[in-house]
């Protein structure tokens, strides 16, 4: 009987969500198309006649899907039969004109492709919308926070009004929660108060600044967006618990320091690899504790068909040196089930680490000293991580029966580490689930852990749910060895000239698709798990970052939206997330002594940008419209910036900080356009032996 009640369930859960299981299908077949575009867009050359029109209806067509793609987030809250024949309607459009274009570049035909424009307004904010749809700035907005924890919150909530518009906060508003998501959503905050109460201090004053300029938010709103409202999984990735919670987005995070890198300072390099969404970076700079950068990878905690994941994200520095590189290899679900329960999430942990610990060594003891917390829900929902300072690095595989630390040399490395989406130590064999079939798993001296035999998973595909678990770990601990071998070679091949533009040029070294018709590899690869080379560089790069820490005032961070390079291949068939616009380009920002300062640097770096791309377009002849055209959006946004500093002079308070953080906007914007003209002339490295 109870066999059949959940049958039931599950064929409920199913149906009820059938549109947007759908939308998600629809979506991933279109990905693979517009991935393949990337690359053979990336084959054109800058001096061709056809490369500007071809870029513009690329941008036109990512425009056209992610419009799809947002109206379908929105159906799926309306579920109303008219939204999703919209939203269906736009799918069908994309991967036809996607099609076309593919079809085109493959012929060398010179034919403009007919697709649809949309209007773009900016609506009073710093990002473009495209029929009232929101689109994904190429170039990560920063928001600088001071104070107090209840003010840095308040100034949080204003400034995201100030760059996306009300929209991104009225979705996470005024949510109706049931008496049972309540006691849920007490029960989490009740693990915050423990172990890091100012994030709850934070929450109020988000809510307070949000509903201060028009969008009313609750405590609990804000509250959720840190810690959801449902309960701790009781089995791996929740399943049988509703829609399934998709396992750990897949990510990639290197450090090397001491005898690996040229002055022995720490340099770590991270990728978020998903599908891009509005986010942000955040400097902030607390009354109590260390000031810090962090990048969540969506600014209201959702990360697109994954949901809310509590504000997660990486990397984060502070200014005692320490780093936050990575998640650590998720999903590793080591501990065992009796341990599982209520405790912090990934991004609160993170951000209390990264305020009171002042190197690696009291990371791993702040991280040692919480509950075990949400495991079956993986890394975004538990505490754990890869942290890393100039003397000393870890990643925390399993916090209990086994406590797995990894530390360099276990597998090998020379004072660096590295970590992907699997678990490397050795006894991680100890987890119950590859314990049970300990045959099929095999261990790999530098990629950790692997399947014997490849599983590919489908998210809502029935069937039992162990098998369901197996399959979707061997479909990421598969490609994560893969990762992780690239990494341990690309750094062994260089120990002792890892610097920023090493680890960058790691992220633009591409791998590879095998020969054979694009059917024909995909359908093996589903049987076989074979595919071509594989990179930490691929085309699900939805952020890149690297970092180098200061225990001071000038400790370095640099991000690019998307992928560092245009064209990088998928790592598998069903992976890829282009963007619009991309510019595969970075800024850089310092964690300086203050918010003025922070600015300062921003221009100055603009500055020279600026002055290096002058030079080579003189060079080349300023006659280059589309190059002289960033040229011209390069000096906008350096006025803009500087306007804006002699505004603060007359500004106090919250005005004054907003006016940092904008000016500290124009700058890194005027930086990647800059910088956009010299790559273009002079494409940056992506092999070892450049440099």
């Amino acid at each position: 009987m109870k066999s059949s009640k959940n049958k039931f369930e599950k064929l409920r859960v199913l149906w009820k969500n059938r549109n947007y299981i759908k939308a998600f299908l629809q979506s991933r077949k279109i990905k693979p198309i517009l991935t393949l575009i990337t690359t053979e867009l990336s084959k054109l050359s800058y001096s061709d006649p056809i490369y500007a029109q071809r870029i513009d209806e690329f941008n036109h067509l990512m425009v056209s899907f992610f419009k799809a793609k947002w109206r379908a987030e929105n159906a799926n809250r309306t579920n109303l039969k008219k939204d999703w024949k919209i939203v269906f309607e736009g799918f069908k459009k994309s991967k036809k004109q996607g099609n076309k274009l593919l079809s085109l570049l493959r012929l060398n035909d010179n034919s403009p492709l007919e697709i649809e424009k949309s209007t773009f307004t900016s609506k009073n904010t710093e990002i473009m919308f495209a029929d009232d749809v929101p689109l994904i700035p190429e170039i990560n907005p920063i928001i600088i926070l001071q104070g107090t924890d209840y003010e840095m919150g308040y100034q949080y909530a204003q400034q995201l009004l100030q760059i996306f518009g009300p929209w991104i906060l009225e979705k996470k508003a005024q949510v109706k929660f049931t008496d049972d998501e309540r006691i849920i959503l007490q029960k989490w905050e009740k693990e915050i108060a423990t172990y890091a109460p100012e994030i709850l201090e934070l929450c109020r004053g988000w809510a307070a600044g949000a509903s201060a300029a028009g969008v009313t938010m609750s405590y609990e709103d804000v509250l959720d967006i840190w810690t959801g409202h449902i309960p701790p999984a009781k089995y791996y990735f929740g399943l049988g618990e509703g829609l399934l919670r998709l396992p750990s987005l897949a990510c990639s995070g290197v450090a090397a320091w001491k005898q690996a890198t040229p002055d022995g300072k720490l340099i770590t390099g991270s990728s978020g690899d998903h599908d891009a969404t509005h986010t942000v970076s955040i400097i902030a700079f607390p009354k109590t504790g260390n000031d810090f950068i962090y990048t969540p990878f969506g600014a209201t905690g959702e990360v697109p068909l994954i949901g809310n994941c509590y504000m997660f994200g990486h990397p984060g520095m502070n200014n005692k040196g320490l780093v936050y590189v990575h998640h650590g290899g998720g999903p590793k679900l080591i501990e065992p089930m009796e341990f599982w329960g209520y405790g912090l999430r990934r991004a609160v942990s993170v951000l209390h680490v990264l305020r009171f610990a002042n190197s690696a060594k009291e990371a791993q003891q702040l991280e040692m000293s919480y509950p075990v917390g949400d495991i079956g829900n993986s890394d975004y929902a538990c505490v754990g991580g890869f942290y890393a300072d100039s003397n000393y690095a870890y990643v925390i595989e399993s916090r209990r029966d086994p406590i797995l630390i990894r530390e360099a040399g276990l597998m090998g490395e020379k004072d660096f580490l590295y970590a992907n989406n699997g678990a490397i130590h050795p006894n991680a064999n100890q987890a119950p689930w590859m314990w049970k079939e300990k045959d099929e798993w095999l261990w790999d001296e530098h990629g950790g852990w692997h399947p014997k035999t490849f599983g590919f998973f489908q998210p809502f595909k029935r069937g039992k749910k162990e098998v369901r678990v197996i399959k979707a770990l061997k479909f990421a601990y598969q490609n994560s060895c893969c990762r992780n071998r690239y990494a341990f070679n690309m750094i062994t091949s260089a120990l002792g000239h890892i610097d920023l533009n090493y680890i960058k040029m790691m992220y633009r070294n591409s791998g590879t698709i095998p020969e054979g018709s694009w059917k024909k590899v995909s359908r093996n690869y589903f049987k076989t798990g074979k595919w071509g080379k594989i990179s930490i560089g691929h085309a699900s790069n939805a952020l890149v970052a690297v970092t180098k820490p200061d225990n001071g005032n000038e400790g370095l961070y640099q991000l690019c939206i998307g992928t560092a390079a245009r064209g990088l291949t998928p790592m598998h068939p069903t992976h890829g997330s282009p963007i619009y616009n991309e510019t595969n380009t970075f800024w850089e920002i310092k964690l300086a002594s203050s918010p003025k300062e922070v600015a300062k640097y921003a221009r100055l770096k603009a500055k020279e940008w600026i002055t290096k791309a002058t030079e080579k377009l003189e060079n080349v002849g300023n006659q280059n419209y589309p190059l002289t055209k960033l040229k011209e959006r390069a000096l906008d946004e350096f006025n803009k910036g500087c306007t804006l500093e002699n505004i603060v002079e007359n500004s106090t308070g919250n005005d004054a900080l907003y006016n940092w953080a904008k000016a500290t906007r124009a700058f890194t914007r005027a930086q990647v356009r800059a910088k956009q003209i010299c790559n273009i002339l002079v494409s940056p490295s992506n092999k070892a032996e450049d440099l």
